[in-house]
């Protein structure tokens, strides 16, 4: 059995007949405090009894030690503690809990044929979260089900919902060639690189083409005559020009992280999106991960970053190179595969109010060519 240690306070007009008395009834003293006319000792809790035989004292228990300590202190706070672990086994059961599933997608068919594939293989409402291997099972075997009907499934568990998003497999249908067509240039430029599989090229490399140009024909002829009309396939890559304005600030803010983070809880519905708690930081940014959902409201777990505002100047060198790299990000959004940038050159720079302004012309390699319908002369 382990030994239990107790604080007792004695009151004697006498302190060394009491300590001659524990030393007669064998109750060793492990600490002792002295407070005027009372004394506070230390002693095994099974030796409380041997004091209180001693006539000419009064003492008082006034404080468990160790294990006691701890099953008194259970006591006290019982309903505390039991609360507690009510409340997290009621959290746990929450965030491992299923109570919607959500399926998305514009075909009613399609959602009720998913909806029962999902309730065959156990994502249902009211039912326990799967893993990610199962739900990873459960996608492929409901796609191998109906490999006519989908083409793709994904599974997102979002708090106590699932959501699913499908996309529906549609055949090819047979496509209906055009009878007549050219291909015609959409912009001025000079061609570089044509690649066609029907139809004739009417210009070749480094020719200078103008809008509206016919660049291959679907007229088929021979020694000036027409043999036949084809519709005309193919793309037509050109140097094209472009003149971009960008501006670009000399002395501009951003936000850094100082590095103190704090977290906190954010609740989020339809009517409602704040913390549960007060921040305590004035400025920061945040990264948040979903909880659990309850009554459709979605609980979130933040972490709060605090930054600061800096400024930050630039200059001249610094800021034409950033509007050029501004320039590339604009020109570059606008391309497709095989398109790309050939050169820029900087036509005109002006600083005014604490601002660069920046024109340059900027040559692309674009493809130009569109198909275009005509009406054969029988």
């Amino acid at each position: 059995m382990i030994d239990s240690y107790i604080w007792v306070e004695v009151k004697t007009t006498n302190k060394e007949r009491f300590f001659l008395k524990c030393q007669e009834i064998q109750v060793f003293i492990y600490d002792v405090v002295y407070e005027n006319q009372k004394i506070k000792v230390k002693i095994l809790e099974k030796d409380l009894k041997k004091l209180k035989k001693i006539w000419f004292i009064k003492i008082k228990k006034i404080q468990n030690l160790g294990w006691n300590a701890l099953k008194e202190k259970v006591h006290t706070y019982h309903i505390y503690l039991i609360s507690l672990l009510i409340g997290l086994v009621f959290l746990y059961i929450l965030s491992h809990i299923i109570l919607s599933v959500e399926v998305i997608h514009s075909n009613q068919d399609i959602r009720f044929l998913v909806t029962n594939a999902l309730n065959e293989k156990g994502i249902r409402k009211n039912t326990w979260k799967k893993d990610y291997q199962e739900i990873e099972k459960i996608k492929q075997e409901i796609l191998d089900m109906y490999p006519d009907d989908l083409e793709w499934l994904e599974i997102e568990t979002k708090g106590m919902k699932y959501i699913v998003r499908v996309e529906e497999r549609k055949l090819e249908e047979e496509k209906n060639e055009p009878g007549a067509c050219n291909v015609v240039a959409m912009k001025d430029g000079i061609v570089k690189e044509m690649i066609y599989s029907s139809g004739e090229a009417v210009y070749k490399r480094n020719d200078s083409v103008k809008k509206g140009d016919i660049l291959i024909s679907g007229t088929i002829k021979k020694d000036e005559e027409t043999k036949k009309t084809v519709c005309a396939t193919g793309s037509v890559y050109a140097e094209v020009w472009y003149e971009v304005r960008v501006s670009i600030p000399l002395t501009y803010e951003i936000q850094e992280k100082t590095g103190k983070v704090r977290w906190n809880i954010k609740a989020k519905n339809n009517g409602f999106n704040d913390f549960l708690f007060k921040s305590r930081l004035k400025n920061y940014e945040e990264d948040a991960s979903s909880l659990f959902t309850l009554f459709g409201t979605e609980f979130l777990f933040v972490k709060q970053y605090e930054t600061t505002v800096k400024e930050v100047t630039m200059d001249e060198n610094e800021a034409l190179e950033k509007a050029l790299k501004e320039v590339d990000e604009k020109i570059s959004l606008t391309l497709e595969e095989k398109e790309e940038i050939i050169a820029k050159k900087v036509l005109k720079k002006e600083v005014n109010n604490s601002t660069m302004n920046v024109e340059v012309f900027v040559s692309v390699l674009e493809q130009i060519g569109e198909r275009q319908e005509f009406v054969t002369q029988e």
